[in-house]
């Protein structure tokens, strides 16, 4: 299968200063009015609108991009028709959570980890907006998020936000049992902050069904809206370990250096058969890919939507290294000594670790870092395995994002 271009990234996507959203949020808002108070309350709600608003509102298309500014209009119009207090607002962000986050969306939810969706809110975040920038942190069950720069200072529309946010945490399999908006620009503050406790039974993926051919287009469009090749990596082999139920996954890229490095990886290998694509753009190598098949019934058809898939996986792969650079082009020593410092602190390492993750933050590979200091490749390998171990990730790329984001 050929990649179509009208799934990738969206780069011709309209940018505005005024901020964009996309048309599915009129038709939410809509069919939410009508389902809970009906067909006469909507129109008395469009009846607060100017002409112009009530036409384009009207003909709004789900995939196309309008002012954010006309949805800020529609949701003061319910909030004056409905009197509406902050519990409808939330239910009207639940509802608009349950419309957009349908399908394959959903499906994506299942099979990333929850603290990944959480550390990468604002990916998620500019598939519907093209302004404002979320800051998240978790501490347990505590979640906090910032956002910042939205064009938009508007209370409703932050309170239907909170809705949003917190019935999308919920799709995650957890039961949220806190949701608090404490500040809020429309009230003076200079960011907009959001506080839920999110209760889940674990922070592992969710498996369900197995991708089909007819799902390779969602697929192929939602892997290549990754910004970083971390994130996707961890996307990708999750996808492929809980959906498509390879026992074994191991998914390596092509670096700055022209060498292979490992981005992930899951799994044990096995006596299932095995398969090896390489990855490649324009004829040109950016990664490889190495799986082992599921057992028993659907061994074939997993073998032939991964075949129509790996020409998107090449493609998302380039994206991504594109999006941003790996790590700083040039790494300031008191940058880098003070996070090797702190990561002694934290995770008590030993001198040799110290060393090893030295030069797994200088961007070298298993075999350099061996040939730097004296040790075999496996011996290197090894000290690898423990600070993933340390620091609770599971592959190389998520040491490096925590090694240079939090430490």
């Amino acid at each position: 299968m050929r990649p179509d271009d009208s799934l990738l990234p969206q780069s011709d996507r309209p940018t505005s200063s005024t901020g964009l959203v996309p048309g599915i949020k009129f038709s939410s808002r809509r069919d939410f009015v009508r389902e809970r108070f009906g067909d006469a309350t909507w129109e008395l709600v469009l009846s607060h609108l100017s002409d112009d608003d009530r036409g384009r509102i009207s003909s709004a298309d789900p995939g196309a991009w309008y002012e954010v500014q006309l949805l800020e209009r529609v949701m003061n119009a319910i909030s004056q028709q409905l009197q509406a207090d902050d519990s409808l607002l939330i239910d009207i962000g639940r509802f608009d959570a349950d419309r957009e986050l349908s399908g394959v969306h959903r499906w994506y939810l299942r099979l990333m980890r929850p603290s990944f969706a959480i550390r990468h809110i604002n990916m998620y975040w500019r598939r519907s907006h093209d302004t404002g920038t979320w800051r998240s942190t978790q501490n347990g069950p505590d979640i906090s998020a910032e956002l910042r720069d939205w064009v938009v200072v508007n209370r409703t529309l932050c309170i239907t936000m909170l809705g949003y946010l917190g019935r999308t945490l919920e799709l995650f399999g957890g039961r949220v049992t806190q949701l608090e908006h404490p500040e809020c620009r429309a009230l003076g503050h200079p960011v907009c902050v959001f506080r839920t406790h999110l209760d889940l039974p674990a922070d592992e993926p969710r498996s369900g069904r197995r991708p089909t051919r007819a799902d390779v287009p969602a697929v192929a469009r939602e892997l290549t809206q990754y910004p970083d090749r971390e994130a996707l990596a961890e996307a990708l082999v999750s996808l492929l370990r809980f959906q498509f139920g390879c026992g074994w996954v191991e998914l390596w890229a092509t670096g700055t250096n022209g060498q292979m490095q490992l981005l992930g990886v899951s799994g044990e290998r096995g006596t299932g058969e095995q398969r090896r694509f390489a990855l490649e753009v324009g004829g040109r190598a950016v990664g490889r890919l190495e799986v082992e098949l599921p057992h028993g019934p659907g061994q074939g058809s997993v073998d032939d939507v991964l075949n129509e898939l790996v020409p998107w996986f090449s493609v998302a792969l380039e994206v991504a290294r594109t999006s941003r650079t790996e790590q700083p082009p040039a790494i300031e020593e008191s940058e880098l000594t003070r996070k090797l410092r702190r990561a002694k602190e934290t995770a008590q390492l030993t001198p040799r670790q110290l060393e090893v993750l030295e030069l797994v933050a200088r961007g070298k590979t298993n075999k350099e870092i061996a040939s730097v200091l004296g040790r075999s490749e496996g011996t290197v390998e090894v000290h690898v395995t423990n600070l993933l171990r340390k620091y609770g990730v599971t592959n190389r790329a998520g040491l490096l994002a925590l090694f240079w984001g939090e430490l």
